[in-house]
């Protein structure tokens, strides 16, 4: 069932009908309705009930985690937003049982806690976008303890995990990597016959290499991005049996776009008076494992005074790099993280 509960503010309740049954809060008001301005959102979410007395006896007996209202009494008011079991609507908590009444929910104001948008890291299931509540017990409570936050990319998003998940043995998570690349010189001969290689190589990834031209192939004065060309080795002139031959690239500074290269290089069809190659280069990236997460982990942007949402971008660029979850073995004294792809009945 989904509900939204509203719970009078008692610093608005001028007239004192907090806890005050419908008859004698409608004769105190002398109206016919109850005023939804004095009443604060307190609760909208999905809970486990076939009727509004097993609501009741939730929200008095066990609250929701990170619910923060009050235990529910005679004056709340409960929305039935969606249920199969009960008819939707707005519904008085009187002394005795619930009478359905007129409602103007725009009326009222919101207490709910604030929420924030993170990628939420579960072991044995994959990452996932997900709003949690934003308070420090809510924030807790996805991780199952007190939480501490690491810093461990570059931008200002950070992880929350629990302060003693290792210690106090909770399942291992997924590890965490630091990033470097370097850039690996090479005449264009020697990037030619790589590209030539990885395209034979039948594994379907191509890769790109950085062509950069001497400053007296050009008769203006260039700065070197100017100069430097980004070439795939998807191109013709580099792919096995190939019925013709042609290399396509741009310039770094993104002015020369899709540029058929051969046909100026002196190194291919472009002849004497043709570009000269300074150097080429290709980037490697490579990382180092720097922690392994123990339990449930959150990610968020951490570039304010508080913890706040992701980007919808960084929900994207983290979820998939956490994606999968991983399994740890040690081989010769050495830990690596194994990703695998969990069973149906394992995901939510």
């Amino acid at each position: 069932m989904k509900i939204k509960i509203y719970q009078i503010d008692m610093e608005r309740d001028e007239h004192r009908i907090a806890m005050m049954g419908h008859k004698d809060t409608l004769a105190r008001l002398k109206g016919e309705s109850i005023d939804p301005s004095i009443y604060d959102l307190v609760f909208d979410g999905e809970v486990e009930a076939r009727n509004l007395e097993a609501v009741y006896a939730k929200f008095n007996l066990d609250h929701p985690s990170g619910y923060t209202g009050r235990s529910m009494s005679v004056s709340d008011v409960v929305q039935v937003v969606e249920s199969t079991t009960a008819k939707e609507g707005f519904y008085f908590c009187d002394s005795i049982g619930f009478k359905e009444i007129p409602f103007q929910p725009e009326l009222t104001k919101s207490a709910l806690p604030r929420t924030i948008d993170v990628v939420l890291v579960e072991p044995e299931k994959p990452a996932r976008a997900a709003k949690i509540t934003a308070t420090l017990e809510g924030m807790q409570a996805v991780v199952g303890g007190d939480i501490e936050p690491f810093y461990p990319f570059e931008e200002q998003v950070c992880i929350v995990c629990n302060e003693e998940g290792k210690i106090i043995g909770l399942p291992l998570n997924r590890a965490v990597y630091a990033y470097d690349e370097q850039q690996v010189d090479m005449t264009y001969s020697e990037l030619a016959a790589q590209f030539r290689a990885q395209e034979r190589s039948g594994t379907g990834r191509h890769i790109l290499g950085y062509i950069v031209f001497t400053e007296d192939s050009f008769t203006e004065p260039y700065t070197e991005e100017q100069r430097t060309y980004v070439v795939s080795s998807d191109n013709k002139a580099y792919r096995p049996n190939m019925g013709g031959y042609s290399i396509y690239a741009s310039s770094l500074d993104g002015a020369d776009k899709m540029v058929r290269l051969e046909q100026y290089m002196a190194a291919e069809h472009g002849g004497k008076d043709g570009w000269k190659v300074e150097r080429c280069y290709t980037k490697l990236q490579t990382r180092e494992m720097i922690e392994i997460m123990a339990g449930t982990f959150f990610i968020c942007d951490c570039s304010g005074e508080r913890f706040g949402s992701l980007s919808e971008e960084q929900l994207k660029k983290y979820t998939e790099m956490f994606k999968q979850p991983e399994r740890f073995l040690r081989v010769n004294g050495e830990i690596f993280a194994v990703p695998y792809t969990p069973k149906k009945n394992q995901e939510r």
